[in-house]
């Protein structure tokens, strides 16, 4: 395969994941075609292609994803928080620090509330 194959299709890949993330986040495929600078019939082919790859992800690979993911954001609110301001920033920015080590408890399964472990149901 040569270099040019390689860099086409990792275009086509980062092409598959901004669909995706676009079409998660409300666009239509009109819109994601515009922004891609492809058909509308080419984004929907691009988006069902990755859809099609993310269910061959097995559970643990989405787990290890999302974790990191939420790693990154848990990351730059700490570094954001070191240069906020005011009382207001700190607060919002203490807010998406605790939903995102929440919502890593409940990844990773350490989310025993209700659990019959000293809490009320």
């Amino acid at each position: 395969m040569s270099s040019r194959e390689l860099v086409r299709g990792d275009e086509r890949v980062e092409q598959a994941l901004r669909a995706v993330v676009m079409r998660r986040e409300g666009y239509s495929y009109a819109d994601i075609a515009s922004r891609l600078g492809i058909s509308t019939i080419e984004a929907q082919e691009v988006a069902r292609v990755a859809y099609a790859q993310l269910g061959e992800q097995t559970a643990d690979e989405l787990r290890v994803e999302v974790e990191d993911r939420l790693d990154e954001v848990i990351r730059k609110a700490t570094r954001d928080l070191m240069l906020a301001t005011s009382q207001t920033e700190r607060t919002a920015l203490y807010r998406v620090l605790l939903t995102a080590e929440a919502q890593r408890a409940r990844l990773l399964g350490l989310n025993l509330k209700g659990e019959g472990h000293g809490q009320e149901t």
